[in-house]
């Protein structure tokens, strides 16, 4: 099983595998990286300084330079010729006999402030207090159900490390950092990295590269972004302007085929009137018929009309030919008495009351066609 209390530092995976996958990008692009991980070192041999270049591939020895202001003119020169040490950090290295390395063990609760512990605690460890030296830990890998913490301890006196510090000022050269022959950093192993310099002495390096290259990530992430945001920003916008177009499309042609609906009911309604109105003369020309029809002998008394019967109520000297006559018109159908023929002894007339089915005669042309 995994034990979920054990320490993984996932740092050194991501170092390996970038170191792995370097040689996909270009040669230039690798050496932008690389720089800060290369080192000027400064060394003090027989009262000379070594001066040496030194990265994750080769060590280039730059010479011996005494410390006076020809040699650091000299110096400055060879510098300035190779972009590649201009770039280097400058490490100022302490000699093997001016400097201690000691193991130490702590408890794991003094894990968190280690360098706090060993400032108050240093001389049980060391023949020195915090005023005579500069120092920094190195930390070796915790054991498993370890109770203690292995260190590597390096110091230095401060007088020792000043004077080293004095002369490498002397050639121009500001150390970023300290270390010993003792325990050399490795270039390119962060797991190595110490430094006996204070902070007030150390060279800041320039980050003005950093923040450039840092700047323009930032920028083409910002232009990236917008190329395929604005876009679907724009497809959506002019997505949501066609749904609305559309909607108001929809509105129109729904009032519009209301408004069909309610033109078709009119028409429809209005066919219907006519062809009721032309199913049956006009009461004129029924009344005018009428009046032709009769002579002088009979005279009617009352109309009515009611669901296309006409029905006629009057005196006619001779009212049994009345329905002969009517027949004849092709406007009156199924004419016929509706009540016994009684004669009026006061005038000697014969009542009647007539009731026949008007219908519209239809033009002869329409005639033929139906009969064909």
């Amino acid at each position: 099983m995994i034990d979920m209390n054990s320490d993984i530092d996932i740092s050194r995976f991501f170092t390996w595998w970038g170191q792995e996958l370097s040689f996909l990008l270009p040669q230039k692009f690798r050496e932008s990286l690389t720089r800060g991980k290369s080192f000027l070192t400064i060394e003090s041999v027989s009262n000379k300084a070594k001066i040496c270049y030194i990265n994750q591939d080769e060590e280039v020895l730059l010479g011996l330079f005494s410390f006076d202001a020809l040699a650091k003119e000299e110096l400055q020169e060879i510098i300035d010729e190779n972009s590649q040490y201009k770039d280097a950090e400058v490490v100022l290295r302490v000699p093997k006999d001016q400097s201690i390395k000691q193991d130490i063990f702590l408890p794991v609760a003094a894990e968190s402030n280690t360098q706090q512990v060993l400032t108050y605690e240093l001389d049980k460890y060391t023949p020195f207090n915090k005023d005579q030296v500069h120092f920094d830990t190195i930390k070796f890998e915790k054991k498993k159900d370890a109770s203690h913490i292995q260190l590597l301890l390096i110091l230095v006196k401060k007088e020792t490390l000043q004077v080293l510090y004095d002369k490498s000022l002397s050639l121009g050269l500001t150390p970023h950092f300290a270390d010993s022959e003792n325990q050399k950093v490795i270039s390119g192993d962060s797991a190595s990295r110490y430094n006996l310099l204070p902070a007030n002495l150390c060279k800041k390096s320039d980050k003005t590269p950093f923040f450039i290259m840092l700047g323009s990530i930032l920028l083409s992430f910002i232009l990236l972004v917008i190329l395929f945001v604005y876009p679907l920003n724009r497809l959506d916008t002019g997505i949501e302007r066609l749904k609305r177009h559309t909607r108001l499309v929809e509105n129109v042609a729904q009032e519009i085929e209301q408004s069909k609906k309610g033109v078709d009911f009119l028409y429809s309604t209005t066919k219907k009137v006519i062809e009721k109105q032309n199913e049956l003369p006009a009461m004129v020309d029924v009344i005018d018929t009428v009046s032709q029809i009769f002579n002088d002998e009979t005279w009617v008394s009352q109309f009515r009309f009611v669901k296309k019967s006409l029905q006629l109520t009057g005196q006619s000297v001779n009212a049994s030919s009345l329905i002969e006559l009517l027949e004849k018109e092709p406007i009156f159908h199924n004419a016929k008495f509706i009540s016994p023929v009684t004669k009026d002894n006061r005038t000697g007339m014969e009542r009647f009351k007539i009731s026949m089915d008007v219908k519209k005669d239809k033009p002869k042309d329409k005639l033929n066609k139906d009969v064909e």
